[in-house]
């Protein structure tokens, strides 16, 4: 996938989500209606278990987790709004953080192709000069005789 289509395609996913979680807080809803227009947080709670379908399907388990630790009925516009949200969580941690590192298609190693000439065989190696004194009359490399300052 190109890297335009897939920021369109977060976007959209972030559009869609954002807007289901708003829209109930905007319309009033009935919790025991079963019109699609007059039950907005069931429609709402609908689309936004389809937008993180996998892990929607592992999170029910966790939404009835959390339900009875906040002590909320699942059934009231309260815990569908609960619901909801968790729902939008499962979905954002589904789409933002475990499949771009599922499918990141990164080598794990770079190799770096540089090309390979038989002219940069081995260098041949200097010849040591007869004429050239390590170390001075004194015993002391040319390193030692300028860090104290004596004559070079």
């Amino acid at each position: 996938m190109t890297e335009r289509f897939k920021v369109s395609l977060s976007g959209m996913w972030l559009l869609v989500s954002l807007f289901s979680l708003l829209f109930p807080i905007f319309l009033p809803s009935v919790s025991d209606s079963s019109n699609p227009a007059a039950n907005v947080i069931g429609t709402a709670t609908a689309t936004m278990f389809i937008l993180s379908f996998p892990s929607s399907l592992f999170g029910v388990p966790l939404l009835v987790i959390v339900d009875y630790v906040l002590g909320v009925d699942p059934n009231s516009i309260q815990g569908m709004y609960v619901n909801l949200f968790m729902l939008f969580v499962l979905g954002l941690v589904q789409w933002f953080w475990i499949v771009p590192r599922v499918w990141r298609s990164d080598p794990e190693v770079q190799v770096l192709n540089l090309p390979v000439s038989p002219a940069l065989g081995r260098m041949a190696e200097a010849p040591a000069d007869a004429n050239f004194n390590a170390f001075a009359s004194r015993e002391r490399s040319p390193v030692e005789r300028l860090i104290n300052e004596d004559d070079v």
